[in-house]
């Protein structure tokens, strides 16, 4: 979610992250402070005394720690992201594995049944046997498996966190102009 305001010096658009807690503005590179109250922002400049060496400075320590913020943020989300597909596929991998094993307790109970009770095959014992150890694991499946509206959930979620990413490089990719722009020799004309 980012909000939008102007610049108070110059009248350039700021698109403000509302996680964020301080703003440089591409038009001026001037630094804000954000104040949050009750729903409504305000922006009071960090450095309005000071000369233009200092700020620099100042603003290139600033612009470096949120740069570096920037990217922890997207590292995470595109971790979250990756957990989030990773359920949403999870229920064919589930089902896979839940029938396997279903197979294989079938296929014990088939061995038992002929280690044991060679006489019983065949009979309702063993007939019996084998539908309580498939009603059992079907049970027991229904129970585990993650259900569609989970699955839709777990979408929506990674759908807005790609947003948040989109969002987060294109925040990145502003970070890294202004670095720019502060190392840029200036040219008196």
């Amino acid at each position: 979610m980012t909000v939008s305001t102007f610049c108070p010096k110059c009248q350039r658009g700021l698109e403000i992250p509302y996680e964020f807690d301080n703003v440089i503005c591409p038009g001026c590179s001037t630094q804000f402070w954000i104040r949050r109250h009750q729903g409504a922002i305000s922006l009071s400049e960090m450095w309005p005394d000071s000369a233009d060496v200092r700020r620099s400075e100042n603003a290139a320590a600033v612009l470096e720690s949120r740069l570096a913020e920037v990217d922890d943020l997207i590292e995470e989300t595109e971790s979250d992201i990756v957990g989030l597909k990773g359920g949403e596929q999870s229920p064919a991998l589930q089902k896979g594995c839940a029938f396997f094993g279903l197979f294989l307790t079938v296929v014990f109970v088939i061995s038992l049944f002929m280690l044991l009770g060679r006489s019983y095959i065949g009979g309702w014992l063993f007939f019996g046997a084998i539908l309580l150890v498939i009603f059992v694991s079907f049970a027991r499946m229904r129970r585990k498996f993650i259900s569609p509206t989970r699955v839709d959930e777990l979408r929506r979620d990674r759908v807005e966190l790609q947003g948040d990413l989109a969002r987060l490089r294109s925040e990145r990719e502003r970070l890294q102009q202004l670095r720019q722009l502060l190392h840029e020799p200036k040219n008196p004309i």
